[in-house]
């Protein structure tokens, strides 16, 4: 593991052109997202090859949407900065595609993209503090990297509306188990 790490799958993606230069023209570019790079407290920067055929590799989270609304900044779309050097990306099958509501740190609906970042080390070695965050397609276009706290999910199959009113009794889990050894 490093700093760099692989989507599970490539995103179609667009770039909002300031971000690749003063001189860009007002709009958009297309673009594909295949790829992460973090620094420890950095926002999630971004690898996207470009339809210029550039690969640009440092763009920002909130640089990316899959429509035109850029209303977004970092700081609400991944209100944590990343959490260690060693970038974890796994794929959560079962999540992906399900919607979902964000109840923090704003309201939106949106989908769970089955993309799940985490960091092996930095806040990982303290697991009370342990966060992994969840990358969900807004409906807006915008990407949010959110913990679990901040959205539930919709599952017709599943989720029940009785069983919402114990979300009000949830509290993060302070118990840490180890191995007896």
């Amino acid at each position: 593991m490093g700093r760099h790490a692989s989507l599970p799958f490539h995103l179609y993606v667009n770039v909002r052109n300031d971000f690749l230069g003063a001189g860009m023209p007002h709009g958009t570019t297309a673009g594909i997202w295949h790829g992460v790079y973090a620094r420890e407290s950095q926002a999630l920067m971004c690898h996207v090859l470009l339809e210029s055929g550039a690969h640009w590799s440092g763009l920002p989270l909130h640089a990316l949407s899959t429509t035109q609304d850029f209303s977004m900044g970092h700081e609400l779309l991944m209100p944590w900065g990343s959490m260690g050097a060693s970038t974890e990306v796994w794929r959560a099958h079962y999540l992906d595609g399900l919607g979902c509501d964000v109840h923090a740190p704003f309201k939106a609906s949106g989908r769970h993209t089955g993309i799940v970042i985490d960091w092996s080390d930095g806040f990982s070695r303290y697991p009370q503090e342990h966060k992994p965050l969840n990358l969900i397609n807004l409906e807006s276009g915008q990407f949010a990297l959110l913990p679990n706290n901040y959205a539930t999910y919709r599952d017709a199959h599943f989720v029940s509306e009785e069983s919402k009113e114990n979300l009000r009794h949830y509290r993060r889990g302070e118990t840490i188990y180890w191995e007896r050894g």
